[in-house]
């Protein structure tokens, strides 16, 4: 018994050792500390927008070239289960954060919007760190990712709405119509370009393929490194901004990113995924959305205060899986299964 503990310390230790000194938590750090310090360095948005956009068509298309070696059939339960994973965690989010920290119902909405919604660079990250350790995860979880961005979001606007009207809220932005608010949670930049990522890698030619590897495949993690050091800065930038909220009511931006992973492992397991598919699955649950969510809400749900919205999910959940939740869903998963 003592044996067995001696090595689950050790692995969570290995784990913990692995993550933290990967260069992609470190140009994070760096990025939190260019800020922290007043360091003059910015990134063009032009240069944002273009890397942000190859790294959203490079999960796509290594995604859809993973689906050529699967059939729809055995995606069905994992894609049954996303979306009720999503539903769920948009409910216990709604419960925890209303009950528990006391935020208005408007906040309470946008903020379970996100974290029933999921993040694409908590993603990228995990399956970074599954491919280092050498694990095998299920090859078609590219499109689970997709599957999971739209369903909280859609959820959330609807339930404001619901609400609004009841109140007699006549500020509850009629304008965006439910129409425009299913095509930015399905259809937004972000899902639609990892759709067309999927769609080019699905079709495409391998020949074809090979010849944008270079762009879409040698250079992927180098720029994803850039991405996280400008996504450090604006973390730390965000919650600098927040104000007229008390620190310990964004305990819940480290609550539920342990509770939506330990759920996610959980079932995973239950479904038949493989350790890694599990785990896969415990980093989406686990993440908050912090592009497509923000996109929506902001043109649905104007009266929410984006600076809780962005600064938990961006300031505060992001860098906390990033450096202990990746390393937490694997230990759990290696103790469940």
């Amino acid at each position: 018994m003592l044996g067995k503990e001696v090595k689950q310390v050790e692995l969570i230790y290995e784990i913990a050792y692995t993550n933290l000194l990967s260069p992609m938590i470190l140009f994070f750090l760096i990025g939190i500390i260019a800020v922290i310090v007043n360091s003059d360095l910015k990134v063009p948005t032009a240069f944002y927008t273009g890397y942000t956009m190859i790294i959203l068509l490079t999960i796509g298309i290594k995604g859809g070239v993973e689906l050529r070696s699967v059939t729809l059939v055995d995606m069905v339960p994992t894609i049954i289960t996303a979306i009720l994973l999503s539903v769920t965690m948009f409910g216990i989010s709604y419960l925890v954060v209303k009950g528990l920290f006391k935020f208005s119902i408007t906040d309470t909405i946008a903020i379970a919007a996100h974290y029933g919604s999921v993040s694409a660079v908590t993603f990228i990250a995990g399956l970074a760190f599954l491919e280092k350790v050498g694990v095998y995860y299920e090859p078609y979880m590219s499109a689970i990712l997709v599957i999971m961005e739209g369903p909280a979001i859609v959820l959330a606007i609807i339930l404001y709405k619901i609400i609004s009207q009841k109140q007699g809220d006549g500020s509850s932005n009629q304008e965006a119509s439910l129409k425009h608010v299913v095509k930015e949670a399905f259809f937004g930049k972000s899902i639609f370009l990892l759709l067309g990522g999927i769609f080019i890698g699905y079709v495409a030619h391998i020949d074809g393929l090979a010849q944008i590897r270079p762009l879409f495949g040698d250079l992927f993690y180098g720029i994803l490194c850039i991405f996280l050091l400008h996504m450090g800065m604006v973390a730390t930038l965000s919650i600098r901004q927040i104000s007229n909220v008390k620190l310990v009511s964004f305990l819940f931006a480290f609550l539920l990113p342990v509770i939506g992973g330990t759920i996610g492992v959980i079932t995973g397991q239950f479904i038949g995924l493989s350790l890694g598919g599990s785990v896969v699955l415990a980093f989406l649950t686990g993440s908050a959305s912090y592009i497509a969510a923000p996109a929506a809400v902001a043109q649905a749900i104007p009266q929410a205060n984006s600076g809780i919205y962005i600064g938990s999910a961006l300031g505060l959940t992001l860098p906390f899986n990033l450096i202990f939740g990746i390393p937490y869903f694997y230990w759990l998963a290696n103790l469940v299964y």
